[in-house]
């Protein structure tokens, strides 16, 4: 019985196949087993005849409709094994149902994966039809139970997905978007514009403008301001009076000098650095073009060769000290000179031995002729006194005349003052600013400029009814003594004494009547200015304003001069230090109370 179920289904099975074109073997030429019961027979491709027609061959082959029912079903499960698989994987998607018995089933289409962190995207942000949130895709299968699935809003920051959720019995899609709210932070929406800066939002927009009310300007406004510019125009025009007239009388007033001093001078056309690649000397050959400038032509200072400045060792070198040797005490001093004399001793009587030079002759004095010449001596004795006595002087002669050999004429004292002068020099050469108050007594001038020359100083010194200055340079040792002597060995307070006919001072106990010793002891206090007048010097001083190092010497040497205005004192400072005479005009000592 069970034999003949199994040759039934065979046989339905086989006339299947018939009908779609593919032959099975008989059941006799191939035996079925139980084990193969089980399984459909294998499809056997009908074979070619030998000589067959090709409408025949053309039979043998499948419908076209078969196939195509084919592919569809196999697409079909393709597509719902994809399905299954992204509802598994991603648990906010809910598959809709079909059927009585209510089996899931999954739209045909594929969840887009986002490209970021390769995850799946929310569903909030797809619509039913698989689109995106805000496509143009519309839901053909909504209904009112879509609301049951329809999971929870998300909670991170999007505005797709924090709208709203609105029911879907209306028909409509779901979500209804907020109204756009205007920036509080734009110009239009602080500053409340019209609708038409509070609709863009953007600053640019201009606002809406607002009108003005009319100002009148008061009675005399601008006759006050005419009669102001033309008083200005009066004091100008007095101002360039004054400066003509000061200027032929050779005068100028305070406020003239410190105006000067802080003004500065227009800006050159071109600076001395550029004229050389500027052909007109201006910079308005810029414009021209980089081309017409003398940059790259035959013209040019600029070159293929390179410039090596000789560089000068900084003057800080010259200033270092060498090592002095040890300082001896007087005992060791005593004890190498007689070592030393000891030794020339010794090397003298070495030569004499071996007849270098000849023996020096006796020195017989008058208290050792005795003992020396002693036959002599008791023979002659006047004879041999009187020969004693030439040969004592003959010896001082001698000294004498050796001491006057190394002695320096006045040309070469005076030569080796220069050496040691410009020695000095080269170490660092130093220069010194100072101001006198009064400088009209001639033993402060006479002092100032012998003791320049003494020092090997050079500069100038500047004679004037207001302020005195005195410029010195040179070397260290020289500069020291004579600031020393300046700072704090001339008496400034004390005047010249008073001199006899033959130019000599005279003595405190000359004068006769008290009287005279009172006029005395007030001229040595009060000085004869350039006008003749008497002045006190009781409030005299000498203040060093500056000291320091200078490259090369201004003055070739020291010289006093009188200068009655401010004019005549720049000229002879010159322009490099012409600055300094009002500097040392406007300076206050810091102990003096400023007015």
């Amino acid at each position: 019985m069970q034999r003949e179920d199994i040759m039934a289904r065979a046989r339905a099975i086989a006339a299947k196949l018939g009908k779609a074109g593919v032959s099975v073997p008989s059941a006799s030429a191939t035996p079925a087993t139980p084990g193969s019961a089980s399984l459909p027979p294998k499809p056997v491709a009908a074979s070619k005849p030998s000589n067959g027609t090709k409408e025949e061959v053309l039979a043998a082959l499948p419908d076209k409709d078969e196939i195509s029912r084919r592919v569809a079903e196999a697409r079909r499960l393709v597509a719902n094994a994809n399905t299954q698989a992204a509802l598994s994987s991603n648990p906010y998607i809910s598959a809709p149902l079909q059927g009585k018995k209510k089996v899931p089933v999954a739209p045909e289409v594929t969840v887009p994966q986002g490209t970021g962190l390769k995850m799946k995207a929310h569903p909030l942000l797809l619509d039913s039809v698989g689109t995106t949130a805000g496509g143009s895709g519309q839901s053909k299968s909504s209904t009112s139970k879509k609301d049951r699935f329809k999971p929870m809003a998300p909670k991170f920051a999007s505005t797709r997905a924090n709208a709203r959720i609105a029911p879907s019995g209306g028909g409509g899609s779901g979500l209804t978007a907020e109204p756009v709210k205007a920036n509080p932070y734009t110009t239009a929406a602080r500053s409340g514009g019209g609708a038409s800066a509070a609709g863009s939002g953007f600053e640019g927009v201009p606002k809406e403008r607002v009108g003005r009310k009319l100002q009148f300007n008061t009675k005399g406004k601008y006759i006050a301001q005419g009669n102001q510019m033309r008083n200005q125009a009066q004091i100008e025009a007095l101002k360039q009076r004054v400066a003509a007239s000061a200027q032929k009388a050779g005068l100028e007033s305070n406020f003239d000098v410190v105006e000067r001093s802080f003004r500065r001078e227009a800006p050159p056309e071109a600076e001395w650095w550029d004229k050389t690649l500027l052909p007109n000397k201006t910079y308005d050959d810029i414009a021209n073009g980089i081309e017409n400038l003398n940059i790259r032509n035959a013209d040019s200072v600029i070159n293929i060769y390179i410039q090596h400045p000789i560089p000068l060792p900084p003057p800080g070198e010259k200033l270092k000290t060498e090592p002095k040797p040890l300082k001896l005490t007087t005992k060791e001093q005593k004890k190498l000179r007689k070592q030393r004399r000891a030794a020339e001793q010794q090397d003298h009587q070495d030569r004499v031995r071996m007849g270098l030079i000849p023996p020096d002759p006796p020195k017989v004095r008058m208290s050792n002729m005795v003992r020396v010449l002693t036959n002599e001596a008791v023979l002659d004795p006047t004879k041999l006194e009187a020969r004693i006595r030439r040969e004592v002087q003959a010896r001082r002669n001698d000294h004498e005349k050796a001491n006057l050999e190394r002695k320096l004429t006045a040309e070469q004292r005076a030569e080796k003052l220069e050496t040691k002068r410009l020695e000095d020099e080269r170490k660092g050469l130093f220069a010194a600013l100072f101001r006198i108050k009064k400088l009209s007594d001639p033993a402060h001038q006479f002092k100032v400029s012998k003791n320049a020359l003494q020092n090997g100083l050079t500069g100038l010194c500047i004679i004037n009814p207001n302020v005195s200055v005195v410029y010195v340079e040179g070397g260290s040792k020289g500069m020291k003594h004579y600031t020393r002597l300046l700072e704090h060995r001339v008496d400034w307070t004390q005047g010249a004494r008073k001199r006899d006919e033959d130019g000599n001072e005279a003595e405190e106990g000359d004068e006769e009547d008290g009287d005279d010793k009172v006029m005395a002891s007030k001229s040595n206090s009060t000085a004869v200015d350039m006008d003749g007048n008497a002045i006190s010097l009781e409030d005299n001083r000498c203040d060093v304003l500056w000291q320091g190092l200078i490259s090369e010497h201004t003055f070739s040497g020291f010289k006093t001069v009188r200068a009655p205005t401010d004019n005549l004192a720049r000229e002879q400072l010159g322009s490099k230090l012409a600055s300094w005479w009002d500097t040392a005009k406007n300076w206050k000592a810091p102990d003096e109370e400023y007015e």
